[in-house]
Formats: C-alpha cells, structure tokens, sequence
C-alpha cells in the first residue's frame, strides 16, 4: 500500500489514471491473476505470461509502485527465495462521478464491500443490531430526489 492510501479494507488509489493504464496491460494483469493465488516468483510469472524476466520485473515494479502487489521472501528446500511477490487485494472498483475517476481496492467480499459503500455514501440516523436474532436496522434520510430514485428501484 502506498503512504497516500487510506489503511482500511477499501483503500483509494493515489493515481486512478496509472492503476487504470497498468489494468490495461495484459501481461500486469495475468501477474495480478497468478499472483492471487499465493506467492510467485519472477522465474514463474515469466514462464506463464511467456514475456521475458526484465518484462516482468518492469510491470511488478509499476504494480508494487501502485499497491497491487508486495514483495514476498519465499522458502524452498530451506533456501531463502528472492524476487517472489503476491497480490495485495481482492477487488478494484473504478468510480466515475462529477468529482472524477476514481480507483479503490475491496476486500473481496462483495457484501463487505457494499456495506461499506453505504456507510461512505449515506448519512446514517441510526443502526441498531440485535445479536441474537442477527437482524440490523438503519434508519437514513433522503433528499426528495433521492427518495424518489429509492422508491423506483424498490416498487
């Protein structure tokens, strides 16, 4: 993660247009892909995207460079692996609003996530939970636009 993420589960991207550039490399996203699945080494990220070890070390260090992988030591047969790296998140959601583009990691899990898009998007009067029947119950306020928009998406 870089200093200028937020340390959350949903973490904004300092630079939306470079995160959005490297998505559109195919070989950085197959390093994303394969590094999801557990710590990879550059020998291995280069044999599967068929691109040459330099290649590979260009596009980890722009995706290192944007938090979307870290540096990893790995252990095999008792000896130290350098240059083994994974991926750091589980989602990226593009934003696209009057304010601009923006780019943030999730956590993953779609339900996390939603929740916390409420709480960033909503001004929440109340929430109450009850443990034992697992229910939760928020109360929010809506502008007439905005309630007018809620009762067409839920007639």
């Amino acid at each position: 993660m870089t200093a200028d993420q937020t340390h959350s589960d949903e973490s904004t991207f300092a630079d939306p247009a470079a995160v959005l550039d490297i998505l559109g490399d195919a070989v950085a996203r197959e390093i994303l892909q394969l590094g999801k699945q557990g710590v990879v080494t550059v020998e291995e990220f280069a044999a599967q995207c068929d691109v040459s070890e330099a290649t590979v070390y260009r596009r980890l260090r722009q995706l290192h460079d944007l938090g979307l992988v870290e540096k990893c030591t790995q252990f095999e047969a008792g000896i130290v692996t350098k240059g083994a790296y994974r991926t750091t998140m589980d989602s990226i959601t593009v934003r696209v609003d009057e304010e601009g583009v923006t780019t943030e990691s999730g956590s993953g899990d779609e339900f996390a996530d939603a929740v916390q898009t409420v709480r960033q998007t909503i001004d929440l009067d109340e929430v109450r939970y009850n443990a034992k029947e697992n229910s939760v119950e928020v109360a929010f306020t809506l502008d007439d636009e905005q309630f007018q928009t809620f009762l067409g998406l839920y007639r």
